[in-house]
């Protein structure tokens, strides 16, 4: 899978978490991150990223998607760690 159909990947799971509003720090990242400047799709992109990092901790650790270190990494949006 090359890098850009991993990225397309991504960003889906981000639309679907807005259309679902789950969980709901995704929308409310996306509002704080659009209203300080960034365009839609650059958030969306950060976002995107955070997502991509707590799935490549999920497979690395084998552990279940943690909820809270999700939003911990959103809050900290546009800084990636």
């Amino acid at each position: 899978m090359n890098d850009k159909t991993v990225k397309d990947a991504f960003m889906e799971v981000v639309v679907n978490q807005l259309e679902t509003g789950d969980p709901p720090e995704t929308k409310t990242t996306l509002a704080r991150l659009t209203a300080a400047g960034h365009s839609n799709n650059e958030a969306m992109q950060l976002i995107a990223a955070v997502a991509r990092n707590e799935m490549q901790a999920m497979l690395a650790a084998g552990r279940p998607f943690d909820n809270a270190r999700y939003a911990g990494l959103l809050a900290k949006l546009p800084q990636l760690d």
